[in-house]
């Protein structure tokens, strides 16, 4: 049975209209969506046994995968993947393909991630018209507003936009979200003109600047990425970088060769972009395939029931490995990436609650060993059944033993066998099925005992959401406030030595934290491991999904 926070995001998000009129239970949203799912297997036992699996982990809450998979499984929109990336080509032709295909994406409730590096610096001579390159700032404001004015349902376009370091507009770019762009700026100077400053006060301008410039890119996350070599030596820019995070938590950054080290298929090119919350670096065109495992299922009192988490995984990895097969977009170029490589995201959600049952404080050392046990127990398992599925049903059709980078499997000390995906394990943000499974979203630390979630995506807001009574008694709870930045700095590293794909994480700092702790955590993060960094200032935005009442 679903709480009442949970029955209402599952009624307004994922429930379908019954021929009755009425909306589905829970109950029988998990039998639809198992039914459909285990309808990629390949005998009529198979479909049997794989239906009654796929229904257990849904109902028990053990598993869910992404929303667009519990929204449409079984139902006339054939997506189910709720991301992509998509390439940006330096021509007009290019760039309005590109848009063509994010406003048909959007249409069916996906988030894209972009590299718009390939575009020319604003001002270049462009060959045969005459005419000056607008830049890459200036199309990124028509991939915006087309996730503005697009939509599915109450869902708006997510989108990722990044730009590598050494490209021509960077510091234009790192200011995106903080420096008044055209439009903006001549609002502010018309005001100027017809009603002079001094019908506004310097405190008023500024927080109608600010208004501004938060409204400026809002459905974009902005990336910058860096590379070993600038990381070794960097200049003046990961300043810049470090005090527009400080300002209002844009832009973060991502780690191009760190990723590309993961990389398993070199031959098919480079991780250049990653999806809207950076957990899934993608080649152009592919898909993220999403879905998270409810740790707090496995634990109870002191005891961890790793027998049943082996099984879940192996479940979810073929539960997902389906949805691949099963799912078609508009786009052809899509359908053929995502078949070319089969890349899984599977992670994991509700690690505060089950560090909080077995009495573990967040930032103790203990949580970092739970993690890499948790890690690597879910990663071995989901390679293990990656290699079961390339017997049984055939690797992945871009699979070329020698060509491919085995790192993740030699580190696993893993025999080279053909696999049947190119990737297994990702850890993502999950914050609407979190609530569902009423559980903390993927790896992060409890917010604040008492908190307000506003949901911005036409839902509404959440009241009050706040832990179970046994949480809040717990002496070993650490809220996310509490824990310094380089323990989250180091949580993150952690789980991303077992995870092949990346890691969705907020860097908490406190609203005193200064730019040059935002800089180190870059460094550290670069140094541990990391394949990214995304950091949050306390209150640093006029706006921001959870907020903190201070009741403590």
């Amino acid at each position: 049975m679903l709480s009442p926070n949970a029955q209402k995001i599952f009624d307004d998000k994922y429930a379908q209209i019954l021929p009755s009129g009425k909306k589905e239970t829970w109950e029988q949203a998990c039998v639809r969506v198992a039914h459909y799912v285990a309808g990629a297997e390949q005998t009529e036992s198979n479909r049997l046994q794989y239906t009654a699996d796929f229904t257990k982990i849904l109902l028990e809450l053990s598993f869910l995968p992404g929303g667009r998979v519990l929204s449409n499984a079984g139902t006339e929109i054939k997506n189910m993947m709720n991301c992509f990336v998509l390439p940006i080509e330096d021509s007009r032709d290019g760039i309005y393909t590109a848009l063509k295909y994010s406003a048909e994406i959007f249409a069916h409730g996906g988030g894209i991630g972009y590299n718009f590096s390939n575009l020319r610096a604003a001002g270049t001579p462009v060959k045969g018209t005459g005419a000056k390159a607008s830049g890459p700032l200036s199309f990124m404001e028509l991939f915006d507003h087309t996730g503005e004015v697009i939509a599915q349902g109450s869902r708006r376009g997510a989108q990722m936009g990044i730009l590598n370091i050494d490209h021509p507009d960077i510091v234009d770019f790192i200011q995106l979200k903080n420096e008044l762009h055209a439009k903006n700026r001549r609002l502010v100077e018309e005001l100027n003109e017809n009603y002079g400053w001094g019908v506004y006060s310097d405190a008023r301008m500024g927080e109608l600047k600010r208004a501004l410039a938060e409204n400026q890119f809002s459905h974009f996350n902005i990336s910058v990425a860096l590379t070993d070599e600038y990381m070794r030596n960097p200049d003046y820019k990961l300043y810049l970088i470090g005090k527009n995070a400080w300002e209002n938590g844009d832009p973060g950054v991502y780690f191009t060769d760190r990723a590309n080290a993961d990389n398993m298929v070199p031959y098919l090119g480079s991780l250049d972009s990653t999806n809207p919350c950076g957990e899934v670096p993608l080649l152009s065109y592919e898909p993220c395939c999403l879905g998270s495992i409810n740790l707090e299922r496995f634990v109870a009192g002191n005891f961890i029931d790793f027998d049943y988490l082996k099984f879940v995984v192996r479940t979810a990895v073929r539960f997902l490995d389906n949805v691949q097969e099963l799912n078609d977009t508009p786009i052809k170029e899509i359908n053929g990436a995502a078949r070319a490589t089969r890349r899984l995201g599977l992670g994991v959600m509700g690690f505060a609650d089950f560090l909080a049952e077995l009495g573990i404080p967040y930032d103790h050392e203990d949580a970092l060993t739970a993690a890499r046990i948790c890690g690597k127990i879910i990663q071995m398992t989901a390679w293990e059944t990656s290699m079961e599925l390339a017997v049984e049903k055939g690797p992945f059709p871009a699979y070329k033993p020698g060509e491919m980078n085995w790192k993740l499997i030699d580190g696993l000390k893993l025999e080279r066998r053909p696999v049947r995906n190119v990737a297994v394990t990702s850890i993502a943000p999950t914050g609407s099925i979190a609530l569902v499974a009423s559980v903390n979203g993927g790896i992060e630390p409890y917010f604040s005992k008492n908190y307000t979630r506003h949901i911005t995506q036409g839902i509404g807001n959440i009241a009050k959401a706040s832990l179970d009574q046994s949480s809040i008694d717990n002496p070993s709870v650490r809220y996310a406030n509490q824990i310094s930045w380089e323990a989250h700095v180091k949580m993150q590293a952690t789980w991303q030595e077992y995870v092949d794909n990346a890691v969705s994480k907020t860097i908490n700092m406190p609203n005193d934290a200064s730019v040059e702790e935002i800089i180190d955590s870059y460094k550290l993060g670069w140094e541990l491991g990391c394949k990214g960094l995304t950091v949050y200032r306390d209150n640093s935005r006029g706006f921001q999904i959870l907020e903190r009442q201070e009741t403590e």
